[in-house]
Parts: C-alpha cells; structure tokens; sequence
C-alpha cells in the first residue's frame, strides 16, 4: 500500500478486517452443528485482526506531523554514519585494489570544452582574476596524490565536481579515492560524503531531497535506529551534513539526464555535491534543449597517461621471475606509441585487466605484440576482456588456513571453488539478464524477471503445493490418529497423509500460485529484520512487555465478541481463559515482531547478502511464529469445547497444528516475499545451467576477486565495459545451448588452454 493516503492505509485494512469477521460471523450461524470448526476459524480471524495491528498503528506513527530528529540526534547519526561510511570504503577500496603502493598516476585538470559554469561562481576570487581579468579556475591534481586533490576540492566556493572522462579512465575510482580522503582527513564543518549510484533516478517522479532521503535509509538501516530519532536520515540531507558523491550520470536514460542537472541546480539541501559522467554523454545533456551545467561546478577531465607511467606500472607488478618473458612487451609499448598494444593500455581500466589476465596468472603476454591477431587496440581490449573471468577465478583459488579463525575474512580470496569456465557463463547469463533489464545494478530481489512468468507459476505451485499437503495432511491424521487410538490408526494415517496431502496440496498450490502469482507485481522490496540476542535482552524484553499491553485488552475484547458470536458457552471462565491466551500469544508475536525489524546502531552498511539474510529471517521467522500463536489459539479452543481430552492435549494439538500453519503460511504468503521468489527463480535457472545453486556466495566471491563492486544492497560489474562484453558473450553462446557455452577456443601457448586464449 505504498504511496497511499494515510486514511486509506488504515481504511483498508479496517475493512478488510469487517468483511472477514462478517464471513466468519454467517458460516457460524449456518454451521451450528460444528463448533470445533468455528472456533478454529473465529480464532484465526481474531489473531488476524491482531497481526494488522502492526502496520495501523505504525503508519499512524510515522504520518503524525512534527515527528522529526532532535539536533542531538542528527549529530550523533553524522558521526555514526561518518564511521560507517569509512569502515564500509576501507573494505571497499582493498577489494578493488585501489590503494596500491605504487598506483598508476592519473593526471586531472580542468575541462577545456565548454561545459563549466562562469570562473567566479566556481572558485574563491583571486587578485588577478578579480583586478584583470586573467587566469582561470584550476584544478590540477593526480591519483597518487590524493591529499592535494582533497585540499583543492575544499577550496572550491561550492565544492561541487564534476569528473569527466572516456570509459575506462577511472572516473568511479577518482571520486571513491577522494570520499576516502575526506573521511580520513575530515575538516571542521565537513558534510559526510556518501557514495550512490544513480542507475533507475528520475527527478520528476522523486525529488532529490526524498531520493537522498530514501537512499540513505536503504544502504545505511543504521540510520533508522530509535536512538537518532524519528527521522535522522531527512534530518542529515536536510542540514546539509552529507555530500553526495553521485556515480553514473551517463548511466541514466539520455532524456533524464538534463533533467537530474536541473534538479541538483534547484534542489536547497544540494549544495556540495561530486559528479561522474563520460565526456560526450555530459556534453550532450548540457547542450540538449532545456539542459543546463552543473551551477558552480568545477569540471574536470583526465590527461592521456604517459608510456613511461604504463612501463612503470606493469614492472612495478612483475615478480623476477617474469621480467624477461615482459621485455619484449615493454619495448613495444615504448618503441610504438601508436601501436594496438601502447592504445589498448592507455587506460587504467586495461592495465587491470592485463594483471588480471596475464601477470597474476603467469602468462606469457608474447601474442599480445602479434599484429595479425590483434591488428587494433580495441582487440586487445577485447581479448583481455573475454578471458577475464575465467583467468581471475583460476589465479585466485580459495585458501583455508585451519591455524587462523580469519582466514574467511581475506578480502581477495573467494570461499569456495569454482569452475572457472562455469563462473564466465553465469557471469555472462547475469550481464545479458542486466542489460536486457537496462540497468547496471543486480538486485537479487528482481532476478524473477529473466525467468518465464507462466513456468514460474508452474514451479511455485507443485513446490507450495506439495510441500504443503503433505505437513498438511501427515501433520492432521497423526493427531487424530494420537488423540484417539486404536489399532492401525496410525499406520492408517501416515498411508492417508502420504497418499491424500499431495494430491489435494497440489491442487490448491497450483491454483493459489496462480493466484498469489498474479497479485505479487514485481515491486516488492527486501524487508528488514536482525535476530541478535547478545547484548540486546533488554531491549527485547521492553519489546514484549510492549505488545502484551498493547495487545492483551484488545485480546480480550476479540474473545468476548467471539465468544459471543460461537455462543458455545457462558461460562465466564472460558472466556477469560480463551481472551489471555489469545490476548498473551498475540502480544509477545507483536513484540516479538517489533524487535526484529527495529534497526540498531551498530547494524553494518546493507550488502546483497545481508539483505537476502534478513529478508529470509524475517519472511519465514515471522509466519512460523504466526503459526504457532495460532495453532495455541486453536489448541485452547478446542479443549474448552471439548475437542480435545484435556488442557495438555490441547496445548500438544496447538503446537503441532501451529508448526503446520507456520509451514503452510510461510510456503503460500510468505512466497510473495522477495527472497522467496528469488529462491524459486534460482531454482529454475539452476536446472537451465544459467546460474549455480548458492548464486549468492558466488556473487560474494566474484567480488571478493575484484570482478564486481557492491554498492549498497547492489552488485555491479568492475566496469561497464566488462558487462556489456559478457553480455555479448552469452548472445554468441545461447543459440548452441549452455553445452556450447562449456566450450572454449583451443589455446596457442602452455598456460592458456584454461582460459580460451
């Protein structure tokens, strides 16, 4: 119900409620002669007013206006996300090997092309400037020389920054470098840079303050922790405490662009901001109509890097033992500047991709100077390109060292192996599923969409389907046939459950997948949640106590009127009995639930596989519990109307039944959540070879290895070029059939038959 009024989002559910207690109330009256099975059902429907409690009172909570962070509080979360963002960076940066002891020095200096907004609005007035009229903004600066770059930046009259380049320049790396030296060397008064992608903006659907806003939520949950407030995300965008570090204009659709210029231009909690886009996309958004530059932004653009920096960089890589297989390589970048091999690895995304492929693995770089093989530079960018990731995953297996209890945490090594020549095809099925999708960000959370909408529904209903007849089914005979036993009831009953559950479960799967199929969209977000005990007693205990004053009066309540409405019996006792426990088992599944999804802030930066976790966690933890309460609630019913012979056969049939529910629950409405889904569309890409069983952890190690970046809740590829060539790949692959795909080109040297060359 996103987006809704707030009087509709508490309408609807309260009508919802009215339309099922008036259900519940008719099957009642025209099923006298049943009153096991009416209590059953007004029960449920009393803890299912109880489970919408939740979500009404929390959009009252957050709709009440004046509900806003102290100044207190906003401090206090600057300061936690400054050590956030720092921490998350740290890791960041050694993953992608940014901070090299000998890095490739980049050169920076302002954009000669007509793209920058007047010199005065820019920089700090100058006395020749100011009295003459001569010199310009400058900005000149390298990327090993990081401080220098952070202290020119601070003296820009509106820290703003726009970072130009062609593809594989190091446009990202430049602007990750630099929020890294602002976080380490943070001056008084300084914003906390942030770093966000901004694939899938649209400035006229969602302003920049309520995007900043709704970013820092998402990547930093941290932030919506009780102890800062209300709202410290909109407080720290609203005072200007962050600096907005904005990756990939050119990424966004060509008619968004000017529009997200305008946007920062107008926006007045926008002030410092830094920039990313390639030279001719920036150009063009400027010069298109209704396109303006970015107002009081420095521009600037990369030089070309020198041979001589390129010669130092690769011998500054090579171990002794390689440096006479490289020597014939050297002198062809310094005798043919002009050649294939000196255009190829003028960018420092190539000289990447030449120690991943050819130093770290060990391989002789000789073919590279073969004119008749590589007859231009963008073949060779190909050619490094192409044996990428399979050349990475073999010169990086996984290392366990039994002596060290860290050894998983090593940044560079993946936790398992993996078949190289498997890693490039689903590398290529997830770089043709992104860029079929348009987008550059995986989000696990969509990954049903490269999957056949009606095969899914397919999958989804034999799983839940059958899953749930047979809890259903052994689960209900092995009761009965406890309750009340004679000889081969139970045998009788393990045979009736096996044979009768899946037949009727499947039915109902396919109909209800089906159904739940077709309601479920494809908007759904990762929910959140954190199981955590140490430490946090306390606050669980509070938790709890919470829910049952909440919930028990309205328990109670519930009970009386259902009592009521069953007219089973007028025994005062039975119905004080039925209203607590009901009133109890939906108060601690209330607080319980509030404990869960309630931030902490110490909670870590989102990541891909944190999200998927606490999204698990909270789908299945939360309808097991459902289940259970509810099964309780049945239990005690059916013992004060006799249903059961005693309180303690009742409670074992509650608990029993509650388990069943939970499973059945979390298997037909849990499956519409996120990680649910994205658990049946691996499934069915698992069977079509597209993508291995734990795609998660394989994504985990493609990072760990320097082929994907994360950013927030999302993994990217290294570079765009890197997908889209991948992309290209699974095109050329995929009308052979994944068998094809298994294949490699035969290689000309030792050493290469592994990786295609």
């Amino acid at each position: 119900m996103r987006g809704l009024p707030g009087w509709r989002r508490v309408a609807i559910p309260v009508a919802v409620v009215a339309v099922i207690l008036g259900i519940s109330y008719a099957l009642a009256e025209l099923s006298e002669s049943d009153k096991a099975a009416n209590w059953a059902q007004l029960a449920s429907v009393a803890l299912g007013v109880l489970a919408l409690i939740p979500p009404v009172v929390g959009t009252w909570r957050e709709r009440r206006p004046g509900r806003t962070s102290t100044p207190d509080q906003v401090d206090r979360a600057e300061q936690a996300l400054r050590v956030l963002v720092r921490a998350q960076w740290r890791e960041e940066i050694l993953i992608r090997e940014l901070d090299e002891p000998s890095p490739l020095p980049v050169r920076w200096r302002i954009s000669g092309l007509d793209v920058m907004d007047q010199d005065d609005r820019i920089d700090r007035p100058r006395f020749l400037r100011s009295w003459f009229g001569l010199g310009r903004v400058r900005f000149d600066g390298r990327t090993d020389r990081m401080p220098e770059m952070a202290g020119r930046f601070r003296k820009l009259a509106r820290r703003r920054l726009v970072i130009l380049g062609e593809p594989g320049m190091g446009k990202t790396t430049l602007a990750v470098l630099l929020l890294r030296e602002l976080l380490e060397d943070p001056q008084p008064g300084d914003p906390v840079p942030v770093l966000l992608s901004m694939s899938g903006w649209d400035p006229e659907a969602e302003s920049v303050h309520r995007w900043l806003v709704r970013r820092l939520r998402e990547n930093y949950s941290a932030l919506r922790a009780p102890d800062f407030g209300p709202d410290a995300a909109r407080g720290l965008v609203a005072h200007r405490r962050i600096l907005p570090v904005l990756d990939g204009l050119d990424e966004l659709p060509v008619r968004i662009q000017p529009r997200v210029i305008a946007a920062l231009n107008a926006a007045p909690t926008t002030e410092a901001v830094i920039l990313t886009c390639r030279t001719t996309e920036y150009l063009d958004a400027v010069s298109l109509p209704g396109g303006d530059m970015l107002a009081g932004g420095a521009v600037i653009e990369p030089r070309p890097v020198k041979n001589a920096d390129v010669i130092a960089y690769v011998r500054n890589r090579l171990a002794p033992r390689q440096a006479a297989a490289w020597t014939g390589l050297l002198s062809t970048i310094k005798n043919d500047p002009d050649g294939p091999v000196s255009g190829a690895l003028s960018t420092p995304l190539s000289l990447w991709l030449l120690c991943k492929v050819y130093i770290e693995t060990h391989t002789d770089p000789a073919p590279l100077c073969d004119p008749a093989r590589f007859p231009t530079a963008a073949s060779v960018t190909d050619h490094l390109l192409d044996n990428l990731v399979q050349a990475t995953f073999a010169a990086t297996p996984p290392e366990h060292d039994p002596a060290d209890p860290h050894d998983h945490d090593h940044p560079f090594r993946p936790h398992r192996a993996w078949s190289p020549e498997d890693a490039r095809r689903w590398l290529s099925f997830l770089a043709h599923h992104m860029s079929a999708t348009g987008t550059r960000d995986f989000r696990w959370w969509h990954l049903h969409r490269a999957v056949s909408r009606r095969l899914s529904i397919l999958v989804g209903g034999v799983t839940v389907g059958l899953t749930v007849g047979l809890t259903v089914g052994l689960t209900s005979d092995v009761i009965v046939a406890l309750r009340s036993p004679h000889e081969g009831s139970l045998w009788d009953a393990l045979l009736f459950g096996l044979a009768g559950g899946p037949v009727g479960g499947l039915v109902g799967g396919l109909v209800g997948g089906f159904i739940l199929e077709r309601l479920k969209g494809s908007t759904l977000e990762p929910a959140y949640a954190n199981l955590r005990l140490g430490g946090h007693l306390q606050r669980l205990a509070g938790q709890l106590a919470l829910g049952l004053v909440l919930v028990l009066p309205v328990g109670m309540l519930a009970a009386f009127a259902l009592w009521r409405v069953a007219g089973i019996s007028s025994a005062a006792g039975d119905f004080v009995l039925f209203g607590l426990v009901v009133g109890t088992v939906g108060g601690l599944t209330l607080g319980l639930n509030r404990w869960v999804t309630t931030p902490l802030t110490s909670d870590r930066p989102q990541a891909p596989l944190i999200t998927l976790r606490r999204d698990l966690q909270l789908v299945y933890g939360r309808s097991l519990t459902f289940g259970l309460a509810l099964g309780l609630a049945f239990g005690i019913a059916g013992t004060l109307v006799n249903g059961f012979s005693g309180l303690l056969r009742g409670v074992e049939a509650g608990v029993a039944f509650g388990i069943a529910g939970g499973v059945v629950f979390t298997l037909t409405f849990g499956f519409t959540g996120a990680s649910s889904i994205y658990i049946v569309a691996v499934s069915m890409l698992r069977l079509r070879g597209r993508t291995p069983r734990r795609l998660m952890s394989f994504l985990e190690d493609a990072h760990r290895t320097g082929l994907l970046r994360q950013a927030g809740p999302v993994y990217q590829f290294r570079h765009a070029k890197l997908q889209d060539r991948l992309a290209q790949l699974h095109q050329r692959y995929a009308p052979e059939g994944d068998a094809a795909a298994r294949r490699t080109t035969p290689g000309r040297s030792k050493g290469h038959e592994r990786f295609g060359f």
